[in-house]
C-alpha cells in the first residue's frame, strides 16, 4: 500500500501547488481562501509522502506486498459524475441546491444510510456555508432561494 501513498503524496503535492498557482493570478483578497486550500493539500501531501516513505523504510520491500480487497472503482467512478454534475449545475442553477446534492450523493454513494442525518446535514452545509461566504465575506455566489 505504501506506493500508492506514495503516489497520492506525490499527487496532492502537485495539485496543491497547481492551486496556489491558480490563485496566485486572482485579485489581492479573492486569493487567500484558495491559497489556504492549497496550503492545506500540499502539507496533507507531505505528511502522506513522508509517512509512506517512513514506512516503506521501515519495512523494506516486504510492506509492499498487494493489498487485500477490491478497490471500489464504481464508487469512484460515481463520485466523479457527481463533482462533474455539480459543476454543470453550479454553472446553470446557482450554489446550494448543487451544493445539497454534492453533500447528500456523497455520503450516499460512501454507503452512509442514515437519512435522518444526511438530509438535514446536506441542507444546513450547503445554506450554512452559503451564507458565511456571502455575507461574512463578502464573496458574491449564484444561489437559488437566495
Amino acid at each position: 500500500m505504501q506506493k500508492k501513498d506514495i503516489g497520492l503524496g506525490a499527487v496532492s503535492i502537485a495539485f496543491g501547488a497547481w492551486i496556489w498557482y491558480m490563485a496566485a493570478a486572482l485579485k489581492k483578497g479573492a486569493d487567500f481562501w484558495p491559497k489556504i486550500v492549497a496550503g492545506s493539500i500540499i502539507l496533507l501531501g507531505l505528511i502522506i509522502l513522508v509517512m509512506a516513505l517512513m514506512e516503506v523504510r521501515s519495512k523494506g520491500t516486504e510492506g509492499t506486498k498487494k493489498a487485500k480487497g477490491n478497490p471500489q472503482y464504481l464508487h469512484v467512478m460515481a463520485v466523479i459524475a457527481v463533482l462533474i454534475g455539480y459543476y454543470v449545475a453550479f454553472q446553470y442553477v446557482g450554489y446550494t441546491i448543487p451544493t445539497f446534492l454534492l453533500i447528500f450523493l456523497s455520503a450516499l454513494i460512501l454507503g452512509y444510510r442514515n437519512w435522518k442525518v444526511m438530509i438535514p446535514t446536506s441542507l444546513i452545509v450547503s445554506v450554512g456555508l452559503y451564507l458565511i461566504f456571502t455575507h461574512l465575506f463578502g464573496i458574491r455566489f449564484p444561489g437559488a432561494f437566495f
